[in-house]
């Protein structure tokens, strides 16, 4: 069963409520198992007559997956099984979990709900079990957007990643920039080994906007053929603080940095 005291949950922005539905189970209370988030599978490797194994890295598994169990007082009836059914089973994308429990501060799970079996009580429908398929081994928080200005200066920021995990994050940068014939901008992550992300000498008649996603390394905008223009180094954060400079000789009327980080809640 799930790990969740709370009772009331929301998916693809319906809160249960909608339907009566609370969280519930049907242990009969004491000690049992939940399922830990991000388990991880090593990779080593044997050499003859070496007692100790060369360690090559590690993997996250695949995906978190937990049971849910949701019911109500009154009897669930045909039509209404119908409605519920549509809304969380057999969706055709990734879908938004929020669990309502305080101490989730707004964490929610991008996941599927698979496996649905309908619980009768008699020949009633009370209850319904399935499967929580999510996309990733993480719960994500809400997302964090940094925005601001600047005009022919540099402005460091200050960015504090608390993701559990201890990879690279990679957020979307999305900025307006205009001012010269030739306009050029520049990220630079000092706790990163001063790491640059640049976009040098875009030949310009005006102001030109573009988004930058850099965890699906896609570049968004109306002026095509800025690839030519950019250093190929896509702008991540490290875990917990990174220091960041902001640059442009022109004028950039607004910047954007969002980002969200991922949590090992389990479920």
């Amino acid at each position: 069963m799930a790990s969740f005291y709370a009772y009331d949950f929301m998916y693809d922005d319906i809160p249960s409520q909608r339907f009566d539905l609370k969280i519930i189970t049907f242990e009969d209370g004491g000690l049992f198992s939940g399922v830990g988030s991000s388990d991880v599978n090593i990779l080593s490797q044997r050499v003859l007559r070496k007692a100790k194994p060369y360690y090559l890295g590690r993997t996250q598994e695949p995906v978190l997956e937990f049971p849910l169990t949701f019911g109500r007082a009154e009897p669930v009836s045909a039509l209404d099984r119908d409605l519920i059914s549509a809304w969380l089973f057999g969706r055709a994308s990734y879908k938004k979990l929020y669990i309502m429990q305080d101490d989730m501060n707004g964490a929610y799970f991008n996941c599927m709900l698979k496996e649905p079996e309908p619980q009768y009580i008699g020949n009633m429908n009370y209850a319904f079990t399935c499967s929580i398929s999510c996309d990733s081994p993480f719960a994500y928080g809400p997302q964090k957007t940094i925005t601001g200005s600047l005009s022919n200066e540099y402005k460091a920021i200050e960015i504090y990643n608390s993701s559990s995990e201890e990879e690279y994050l990679y957020p979307t940068v999305h900025f307006v920039i205009s001012g010269g014939a030739y306009l050029s901008y520049y990220m630079t992550n000092y706790t990163d080994n001063e790491r640059i992300t640049s976009f040098v000498d875009i030949p310009a008649t005006s102001e030109i906007e573009m988004t930058v996603d850099n965890d699906f390394q896609m570049i968004t905008s109306d002026t095509t053929g800025l690839l030519t223009y950019f250093n190929n180094n896509w702008f991540r954060l490290l875990p917990k603080y990174n220091l960041v400079t902001l640059y442009s000789p022109q004028t950039v009327s607004l910047f954007e940095i969002k980002y969200t980080e991922r949590f090992k809640i389990g479920g």
